[in-house]
């Protein structure tokens, strides 16, 4: 799978299918790319060009102690679009990377065609109780502790050989990048600015997710102007993993929409 050189170090990625339409998934807190494989099975590969990143220090990108914020993350993101020579796409972001998708939004919104937030971190930020802070703090490169973290992102887990990818992936996460963000998501803060998003958006969210409070699914919805809203019932933190064909539906028909809209 191929790398991409950005200024401070090699940025991994996969790439899926070769259609006209280009999507950009953004993983979460201890996650990788690997989040995204049940979706990407789910894509017409002749419609769309899928691209799944691993974030700085993430997976298999490029080991790097610095640069572990939301905002670096969404500088990175950009640097990657323009090396791809991209004019403009759509950007998906679960969890932590929905709160780096509404960042890059705000800051390059006219590269987008839409923006696909699932179950994304609240526009406010984390607002967990600092022993919460500390005992996940202390589980950074445990495989229980990680097994553990992961298995609570859904109502449904996976199993077998994908579920111990998805462990691994976590347990990889150096000190530099799991304090860094966990820091750093706890300073998150565009409430105030959300209203300055103009392109379609999409907030979905499950209903048995123990990671996102509604309320900041909320504070996202009616932030941003015109935003659509798909809840899943049933479903935990990682929809795309639970129910990937109904979220590849979503998406597509999503898309699809508000495409006929731009005429």
């Amino acid at each position: 799978m191929p790398h991409i050189q950005l200024p401070d170090f090699s940025l991994h990625y996969l790439e899926h299918g070769n259609g006209p339409n280009h999507l950009i998934f953004v993983h979460g807190f201890i996650s990788s790319h690997a989040w995204w494989l049940p979706t990407l099975e789910q894509l017409d590969p002749q419609i769309y060009h899928a691209y799944a990143i691993d974030l700085r220090a993430c997976g298999q990108s490029e080991q790097i102690e610095t640069g572990h914020t939301l905002a670096q993350y969404a500088d990175d993101l950009f640097q990657f679009i323009t090396r791809l020579g991209l004019e403009k796409c759509t950007l998906i972001g679960h969890s932590m990377g929905g709160g780096i998708a509404m960042q890059f939004a705000l800051n390059h919104q006219e590269r987008l065609n839409a923006l696909i937030l699932v179950d994304p971190l609240a526009p406010f930020g984390t607002t967990l109780a600092p022993e919460i802070t500390a005992w996940i703090n202390v589980q950074q490169g445990d495989p229980v502790g990680i097994r553990q973290l992961v298995l609570g992102a859904f109502a449904t887990a996976p199993t077998g050989e994908y579920l111990e990818r998805l462990v691994t992936d976590g347990v990889n996460w150096e000190k530099p990048v799991f304090l860094g963000t966990m820091e750093d998501m706890a300073r998150f803060s565009l409430v105030e600015q959300l209203p300055t998003i103009t392109v379609p958006t999409l907030v979905t969210w499950g209903d048995k997710d123990t990671v996102v409070p509604f309320e900041g699914i909320v504070a996202a919805y009616t932030g941003i102007p015109g935003c659509a809203l798909e809840i899943w019932h049933g479903v935990g933190h990682s929809g795309p993993i639970e129910i990937p064909a109904r979220f590849a539906t979503l998406l597509t028909s999503f898309l699809q929409e508000t495409a006929a809209v731009k005429g």
